[in-house]
């Protein structure tokens, strides 16, 4: 695409015709009195699943007009489906909405400390705090009488 971009701008090329093939369509760009097919960085040729994904690289490059001929189009995949692929979308799909759960939960307090209704604790400072009511609850206990549980009389050995 560097190099059709290049060259768009040098003006070498002026127009170029995105062409329907089986499964997909290439670009032909007009080079000098030639058509060349846009191509990888591996020198194969460039295949487009859709005219919007061809129309964008021509748009990218510089190219306003281009021509469309799709007389030799025949629908089919471009590549074989990948399972894989559409599992790592859904989870990152469920990561974003749990994202932004998370946000609308947090949102309200945020605005809360803001406002100074609220204020966030470091987490030193939260179990101190835990460690010392605690305390305070076990001494309450222990410091209370309690009435001592009956104990049986134990029976003489024979």
């Amino acid at each position: 695409m560097e190099t059709l971009r290049e060259m768009v701008s040098a003006g070498a090329v002026k127009s170029a015709t995105i062409l329907g093939q089986k499964g997909g369509y290439i670009v032909l760009a007009s080079i000098r009195m030639q058509d060349r097919p846009l191509a990888t960085k591996f020198g194969e040729v460039r295949m487009f699943a859709s005219t919007d994904t061809a129309v964008e690289a021509l748009r990218d490059a510089g190219l306003a007009r281009f021509t469309l001929d799709v007389t030799n189009y025949q629908e089919g995949l471009l590549r074989a489906p990948r399972p894989d692929v559409r599992k790592r979308a859904q989870e990152a799909t469920a990561a974003l909405e749990h994202t932004r759960w998370m946000r609308d939960q947090v949102a309200p307090v945020l605005e809360r400390v803001k406002s100074g209704v609220a204020a966030l604790r470091g987490h030193d400072d939260v179990w101190s705090r835990v460690e010392a009511h605690a305390r305070t609850r076990l001494a309450e206990r222990a410091a209370s009488p309690k009435a001592a549980p009956a104990r049986r009389a134990s029976r003489p050995k024979r």
